[in-house]
């Protein structure tokens, strides 16, 4: 639940900071951040339980940027008030897996300090 709450702020956060840095990414409403939001949060979370205890922290951030570069550049297709290039997908995910990557290291840690404690 905590990663849920901490992606359901995050990836809000990062599409606006996108949004801002990069001229491939434009959002010219709020919705389509939100949409995007909703819909990357929960499969975020569904990867992290299948795969954090089974492959390599390495492997994880890898699928995770795939996954965001795949889902951000499909949902900038699909969704109004919404354009992004190939490129700004990249960088967008790029930041989403910076994201993820402390998120990882956070949920390894406590993981940790609950099964040996």
């Amino acid at each position: 639940m905590q990663s849920l709450m901490i992606k359901l702020i995050g990836i809000p956060v990062v599409l606006i900071l996108a949004n801002f840095l990069f001229d491939s990414v434009d959002f010219k409403l709020v919705h389509p951040i939100i949409w995007m939001s909703v819909i990357l949060a929960p499969i975020g979370v569904l990867m992290e339980y299948i795969m954090i205890s089974r492959i390599s922290y390495g492997k994880q951030l890898m699928f995770d940027f795939a996954t965001s570069f795949v889902l951000v550049f499909l949902l900038g297709l699909l969704l109004p008030a919404v354009e992004i290039t190939l490129w700004g997908a990249f960088l967008t995910a790029l930041i989403l897996t910076i994201m993820e990557a402390m998120l990882h290291k956070h949920l390894i840690s406590d993981h940790l300090d609950h099964s040996y404690r």
